[in-house]
């Protein structure tokens, strides 16, 4: 279950994983385009807790991004599992602490992630959304070759589907 991007290590979130995932979750910057408010420490709790349950449920989820350079958890990212009639989909998801922002993270994950999601996981599309005013995780869904199906007053929406597999 564990898996690499060039800089990154990828792990499932663990319980243990409180600490580092509130210090995310309670800054305004970081959650402005998620929640638009911080998080409590119990919401936090609670979200990991339903994090950790997918991997259980559906085998994927949300990993802790961990800097080989430094040890150090420095985002969440991953695939939120979402039921749909035609199977099981993939929402693609990426949050950084700020003080890795701007060393394009997400967009080594982003890429990386679909590759690892279409040929490890049960899935039939991955999706990712984002805030109309969140240019840069638009950049990485345009970048890691989604294309935009949806734009309204909730935000934009990109997919992306598996790629043709050979008969047998």
């Amino acid at each position: 279950m564990i898996w690499e991007t060039e800089r990154l290590t990828l792990r499932p979130l663990a319980l243990a994983d409180l600490d580092a995932l509130h210090e995310m979750y309670r800054d305004p910057g970081v959650m402005q385009y998620i929640t638009g408010r911080p998080r409590s420490y119990d919401e936090t709790r609670d979200r990991l807790a339903h994090h950790v349950a997918d991997f259980e449920r559906h085998g994927f989820g949300f990993y802790a991004a961990v800097l080989k350079s430094s040890g150090a958890m420095v985002g969440r990212c991953g695939l939120e599992p979402v039921p749909a009639p035609r199977g099981l989909q993939g929402e693609l998801a990426w949050m950084f602490a700020p003080a890795v922002w701007g060393q394009r993270l997400a967009s080594e994950f982003a890429p990386a992630m679909i590759r690892h999601g279409f040929a490890r996981f049960p899935i039939v599309r991955m999706f990712a959304t984002a805030d109309h005013r969140n240019a840069a995780s638009i950049r990485v869904m345009r970048t890691s070759g989604m294309t935009l199906v949806r734009t309204d007053a909730r935000g934009v929406e990109y997919e992306i589907w598996p790629p043709p597999r050979d008969p047998p």
